[in-house]
């Protein structure tokens, strides 16, 4: 999504909010001001957003005589501790919005931030931040946790004085900034992923770096669990509906940053199991495979013994379990909690684990009756995560993990899954043709089979600028031809990724006569030829190559005893035999990639070519 076109969205909200609170003061003082208005509802939306706060009046000290910080409160993390958050804010109008801040604007928030620290701020006109001030300033003082969020809607920046900064105060203090950027990725992750975001306003521990305790059920005096030893340390257990919804609540879903799946926060599955804790509480056992977790050791736990802690608790199996048992627990009364608590019993595989490889295959196995695709196993990988993110500043985004996008997509936006994302860039990108058996093997690490293609398409030189090049590329051509194929019954879909795999190879020697100082940077040239719709180069290079690849099956070439690739590679072009070759070549063979307005807004991917948003080869 590009910038300009989410900041429509947020400016749209912030409207909404302002005709919301009407009747609220700093509204009404700037009536003749919709920058201000807007100003003062970010602060709203960010707060209703992030921190679920409702009563915003209560959090937000920005008013009369103050200039400084718009939001100071205090909230108890998950384990008790009090932590303190402030928080400056910068609205931008759209056109500032696309822009980095300015580095006056951080310098000021900093040094803002450092002389409340240094309890050198002094009491302004508003009461309500001079209260909270003095209130943070005990908590300082105490060697409380404070947390300081720069909160701009505009692009961050790099700058070393929030590393500075961060060095000189922390650990106990920290910088946080949140640009429109993160905003984005957080609004993405909650409306169209259904994924609760990883939230600015709550400290979340991690549960693989803390001692966790767990109770467990017993119901015999002899035991009442199982024990396996070989190869590695596992038991299976009881428990009750508490320990699932206080694991929830304190580490929320970091409890499942090993797992390749997140619950889904809206489903069939979710109502499914949601009804059968709340109207038959005692089949649930019965009805549910129950939760698969793993930890880094073990301990020996005696069959008399109920509790024990173990370290790197995450459940990798079961999270939409752990979602389900969680809301109904939340909503439930003390009296259905308690009968929750005595008659739903719910099975815990806890396994020592056994390395990475392992880990993901007992994830593999244990989603047997829901089955999981290799690309599924590489969702979290750094890389996945890295390309989805650079696919937010698009309008393609690139789907990691099947179905993760469950929401209405906005307009304009296509979703790609990175299966496709993957065949477009093996064969444009790193010029390798492919077949059915590579297909199979693209999500396959090198580690589990020699001819595995993951580690070769996903590494840290994998761009997604790179990879959205190759699918505007691949949807062209295939597009392209399925038409051809359908007109003229000429099976010719097998031919794309020749097309695609040589795209490059001649493309750059045409750059090298027609704009050299372009010819290192092809994709970059392709993308604004498609956003731009002309079309029209890039089809003459297509038709180029289909009819070369005619002239190297005759006799009189393959006696020359090379490959097609060295035929490419090796050949002298001139450019005008690119961009005239509709007359060089009409009349010997037919025009298969001769542009076709018709066609194009096909091509190119117009928002109504597929009313879910969704890119598959079968769709394009």
């Amino acid at each position: 999504m590009l910038t300009k076109d989410f900041y429509q969205i947020i400016d749209q909200e912030l409207s909404e909010i302002i005709k919301k609170y009407s009747d609220d003061e700093m509204i009404k003082k700037h009536y003749k001001s919709e920058d201000n208005q807007k100003s003062y509802a970010f602060l709203i939306w960010f707060l209703e957003f992030y921190g679920k706060k409702t009563d915003y009046v209560h959090y937000i000290t920005d008013g009369p005589g103050d200039n400084s910080c718009d939001i100071i409160f205090d909230a108890k993390d998950t384990r008790g501790k009090i932590i303190y958050y402030v928080i400056q804010s910068k609205w931008n109008n759209e056109k500032n919005a696309e822009k980095n801040i300015v580095g006056t604007d951080l310098g000021y928030a900093i040094s803002d931030f450092t002389t409340m620290l240094r309890g050198n701020k002094q009491p302004t006109e508003n009461d309500n931040f001079n209260n909270k001030l003095t209130e943070l300033s005990e908590h300082i003082r105490n060697n409380g946790f404070v947390k300081f969020i720069f909160l701009a809607l505009c692009q961050e920046r790099i700058d070393d004085n929030v590393n500075s900064f961060n060095q000189e105060f922390g650990p106990h203090i920290k910088l946080k900034f949140i640009d429109i950027n993160r905003i984005k990725h957080d609004y993405i992750e909650h409306k169209y992923k259904q994924i609760k975001p990883a939230n600015p306003l709550e400290h979340t521990y991690k549960p693989e770096d803390i001692l966790i305790e767990l109770e467990v059920t017993r119901r015999k005096n002899n035991g009442d669990f199982v024990r396996i030893d070989k190869p590695f340390d596992a038991y299976i257990f009881l428990v009750k509906s508490s320990l699932i919804f206080n694991l929830f609540e304190e580490f929320s879903f970091s409890l499942f940053f090993k797992n390749v799946r997140n619950p889904i926060i809206n489903s069939a599955i979710n109502e499914q199991i949601e009804k059968t804790l709340s109207e038959n509480p005692a089949y649930f056992w019965y009805y549910n495979n129950g939760i698969t977790a793993i930890v880094d050791s073990l301990p020996k736990i005696s069959k008399l013994a109920n509790k024990f802690k173990v370290y790197g608790f995450q459940i990798i199996n079961g999270a939409q379990t752990v979602y389900a048992i969680h809301s109904v627990y939340k909503n439930a009364s003390p009296r259905e909690r308690e009968k929750m608590d005595n008659e739903i019993f719910i099975t815990l595989r806890l396994l020592k684990s056994g390395g990475k490889n392992f880990d993901l295959q007992v994830t593999r196995y244990t989603n047997s009756q829901n089955p999981i695709s290799d690309r599924d196993f590489h969702a979290n990988d750094d890389v996945q995560i890295r390309l989805q993110q650079e696919s937010f500043k698009t309008k393609f985004w690139y789907e990691k993990r099947e179905g993760e996008f469950r929401g209405k997509i906005p307009k304009g936006i296509k979703i790609v899954p990175n299966k496709i994302c993957a065949e477009a860039y093996l064969v444009y990108e790193l010029q390798e043709g492919l077949n059915d058996d590579k297909r199979n093997l693209l999500f396959v690490s090198n580690k589990e089979h020699p001819n595995g293609l993951y580690e070769k398409i996903f590494n840290e030189r994998t761009k997604f600028r790179d990879i959205l090049c190759s699918i505007y590329l691949y949807s062209m051509c295939l597009k392209t031809l399925e038409e051809h194929e359908e007109k003229n019954r000429e099976p010719l879909l097998s031919h794309c990724p020749m097309y695609l795999q040589y795209f490059k190879i001649i493309f750059v020697k045409y750059l090298e006569k027609t704009e050299p100082k372009r010819k290192n940077n092809p994709n970059q040239k392709i993308i604004e030829l498609f956003e731009k719709e002309k079309f029209g180069i890039l089809s003459n290079v297509f038709y180029f190559i289909g009819v070369h690849f005619y002239e190297f099956n005759t006799t009189v070439i393959k006696e020359k005893n090379e490959t097609l690739l060295e035929y490419f590679t090796n050949m002298e072009i001139n450019a005008r035999d690119i961009d005239h070759i509709y007359v060089w070549y009409d009349k010997k063979y037919p025009p298969i990639f001769k542009p076709n307005q018709d066609s194009l807004d096909d091509l190119n991917l117009s928002d109504d070519y597929h009313p879910d948003n969704y890119l598959g080869l079968d769709d394009i």
